[in-house]
């Protein structure tokens, strides 16, 4: 005779103890889904709380964005060159906002749970050196005597072309891929120079040569030009085209992750 107590009602068996086989599959992976989307919406505000990075990311963009400056103004100076050391120090200060920048911030990862997936960072960025060039610009701006609106024309200029830049730059940082970032960077290449090169290819061909469209390395070189040979024109219609490619794919940008945020909380609250 068995000593072992059976099952009785307040003690259900094996059988009952086993999980049901038959749950939902959709029921659970709705459920996991929810629970994803809570999850990012938690990142995100932890993320808002914590700022775009290490508290003192800016602060080392500036510092060496300065040493940048500092450099390309003590080689403008030392050069030997036919090209005025004004021009020379314009084109490095730009040539480092419209490529070594991009370079040094497609280098990076980009954490998932960043405000925009960096782009804040990157915006921030943008305006602390644009800031901080303000400097350089208008202190060429006295030493090469132009005139107040070559001047006011010329930093437009340097601010349409590196802020498209920057979109660049905050539109690649969106896709966790290499190969989306290398894409950027060789699409920052090409803004400088493919113009440059395709329309010396069609000269040296027999071509007609055209004022430069989307390459600001014509702007640049006429708008440095001493105040009795420069002119603003059409350079200023050019400038004005590429701001508003520039502000518009920003705003694009900006009511894309705004699109992103309202469906994490519509799956959040569903």
């Amino acid at each position: 005779m068995s000593l072992m107590p059976g099952p009785t009602d307040d003690q259900p068996g094996p059988a009952e103890d086993a999980i049901d086989p038959t749950i939902d599959d959709s029921v659970a992976a709705e459920e996991i889904a929810a629970s994803e989307a809570i999850r990012a919406v938690e990142d995100v505000a932890a993320a808002r709380r914590r700022g775009p990075s290490d508290p003192g990311w800016l602060r080392v963009v500036i510092v060496v964005w300065c040493f940048w400056l500092l450099g390309a103004w003590g080689a403008a100076w030392l050069s030997d060159t036919s090209v005025p050391r004004v021009r020379w120090m314009m084109f490095a200060g730009s040539f480092g906002l419209m490529l070594a920048w991009p370079a040094f911030r497609l280098s990076q990862q980009v954490r998932s749970d960043e405000p925009g997936h960096g782009a804040l960072q990157v915006l921030l960025d943008w305006l602390a050196m644009i800031g901080v060039y303000q400097a350089v610009i208008w202190s060429l701006h006295l030493l090469a005597a132009w005139p107040l609106i070559r001047g006011v024309w010329l930093d437009a200029a340097v601010m349409a072309w590196s802020l498209l830049t920057a979109l660049i730059v905050a539109a690649a940082r969106r896709w966790p891929y290499g190969w989306a970032r290398t894409a950027a960077m060789a699409l920052c290449i090409a803004l400088v120079f493919a113009e440059p090169v395709v329309l010396w290819l069609v000269v040296i061909s027999g071509g007609e040569a055209w004022p430069m469209r989307v390459s600001p390395i014509q702007a640049f070189w006429e708008l440095t030009k001493p105040p009795s040979r420069g002119t603003i024109q059409p350079w200023d219609k050019r400038t004005l085209m590429i701001a508003f490619v520039a502000v518009s794919g920003w705003l694009s940008l900006w009511l894309w992750w705004v699109g992103e945020r309202v469906a994490l909380l519509r799956d959040a609250k569903a």
